[in-house]
């Protein structure tokens, strides 16, 4: 079951998330095309975080996603002011009757 209707006017951002595609020959992550969009709220609370690889890195904010999002930590968000900082983290929130939402954690 996904998240009530009622919450649906508490998201007044929307996020657009791009999933990783491919590393090219020096290394670097490409990400897709067309991405996916999302309704959000935006929450910008500075706060540590450990990442895949076991680092303690900072987290400048949250978006708590309308519903569950197919994202990883290895995809990119686009920000409404146009930022696209990299997903330190993803969160899928579960209630009794199952999945609720998501939280997507982005850096600076």
């Amino acid at each position: 079951m996904a998240i009530s209707r009622e919450f649906y006017e508490m998201m007044p951002h929307t996020v657009t998330v791009y999933g990783s595609s491919t590393i090219n020959k020096y290394g670097k992550q490409a990400w897709g095309g067309s991405g996916t969009n999302y309704r959000c709220r935006l929450v910008w609370d500075q706060r540590m975080v450990r990442s895949t690889d076991g680092r303690e890195i900072l987290e400048a904010g949250q978006a708590i996603v309308y519903g569950v999002a197919t994202v990883d930590v290895n995809d990119r968000i686009s920000l409404p002011d146009g930022s696209s900082p990299l997903v330190t983290s993803v969160e899928q929130i579960k209630d009794e009757v199952g999945d609720h939402h998501s939280v997507i954690g982005f850096g600076a």
